[in-house]
């Protein structure tokens, strides 16, 4: 029985264009761990961000995450979604995108590495605290820790290698996902589709502000970050295929 598949989506070229991609989120992650901080200027930062989101009246992250810890079911729905969505909407918009179009796959890897040079250039240079910490260090805007604390219920273990508290700003939890409901929106025209690419966005901007990681700015900033590697990504591919 012949492979009826098209030549370029083979096994071998799924694992060639995969494989760098997982290798280089991985050293990402790594060099994202090992980025110096000065925790009272992350405070700053994230307490002058707050300020900011108080004179435009935007912060109302606190509400939202009283709103959601008031029953304990939805508390756990917003650790899961912030855990654990990410990643697997990633690889499977990925693999998705890969199939059905190699080209748009090209453009979404690349803007994936973009994003990373831009996200480890803030995490070094200017490191973020998340509201989740900042009762921990004199600021007591009532934010609980849902995901880390003493009482979450859904299980987030992560190596100590891997982790960095401090960086809250960009959000890629949002960041990420918004490239995957771009990625899923441009991809399809089906009204089904579109509209699982912005339930998946809008649950990251809820998990992510009801687990008290990101503030609404982080998640702006995440989107903009993101939004500018698109868009050298998509002159990257011009110029390779020019």
């Amino acid at each position: 029985m012949s492979d009826s598949r098209p030549a370029d989506r083979t096994a071998g070229r799924f694992v060639r264009d995969f494989g760098p991609l997982v290798a280089v989120i991985l050293v990402y992650f790594l060099l994202r761990a090992r980025a110096p901080v000065d925790v009272d200027r992350a405070v700053r930062v994230a307490v002058r961000l707050i300020d900011i989101e108080k004179s435009l009246g935007l912060f109302r992250e606190q509400e939202l995450q009283s709103a959601t810890t008031g029953a304990r079911w939805a508390r756990e729905l917003a650790n899961l979604t912030y855990a654990y969505l990410h990643f697997p909407v990633l690889a499977g918009m990925g693999a998705w995108v890969w199939w059905r179009n190699p080209t748009r796959f090209a453009v979404v890897r690349n803007t994936m590495y973009v994003s990373m040079v831009i996200g480890l250039a803030c995490y070094y240079l200017l490191p973020v605290a998340p509201p989740r910490l900042l009762a921990s260090y004199g600021h007591d805007y009532g934010f609980v820790d849902t995901v880390f604390g003493q009482n979450a219920g859904v299980p987030y273990p992560q190596p100590s290698f891997y982790v960095n508290d401090f960086a809250a700003m960009p959000s890629y939890h949002f960041g990420w996902m918004a490239l995957a409901s771009a990625a899923i929106w441009v991809e399809t025209r089906n009204p089904f589709g579109r509209l699982l690419a912005a339930v998946l966005l809008l649950a990251m901007v809820w998990a992510s502000a009801a687990t008290a990681n990101h503030l609404f700015v982080d998640m702006v900033l995440g989107g903009l970050a993101v939004g500018v590697s698109w868009v050298v990504a998509r002159r990257i591919s011009r110029r390779l295929s020019g």
